[in-house]
């Protein structure tokens, strides 16, 4: 996953303003199904790709992909974490069109 962030960094170079924006999933479902990971594996890789890709740009958007079908406990825990790590901006996508009746 962490490949990209270098050749990413790199296009970005002569923008006056470049940011790498990240996502990694937060729901039960996607989590499980997609990624095939724990909520812990979760939580630890997203605070290591912030924390390399702020090795790369100062800029570093961060989205819980799925976020509107996350735990909220979790979803807050994942985002404080990626702030800690230098995350500039959040995002929380509703990926999948869930917070919309």
């Amino acid at each position: 996953m962490t490949a990209i962030f270098p050749c990413a960094a790199e296009a970005l170079k002569p923008a006056s303003s470049g940011r790498l924006h990240l996502f990694l999933a937060t729901s039960a479902l996607h989590m499980e199904k997609k990624l095939r990971m724990t909520p812990d594996q979760v939580f630890e890789q997203a605070k290591l790709s912030v924390r390399f890709a702020r090795n790369l740009m100062a800029d570093i958007e961060f989205s819980p992909e799925d976020g509107y079908r996350s735990d909220p406990d979790f979803l807050c825990r994942v985002i404080e974490a990626v702030i800690n790590e230098g995350a500039t901006t959040i995002n929380v996508p509703d990926t999948v069109g869930y917070a919309i009746p």
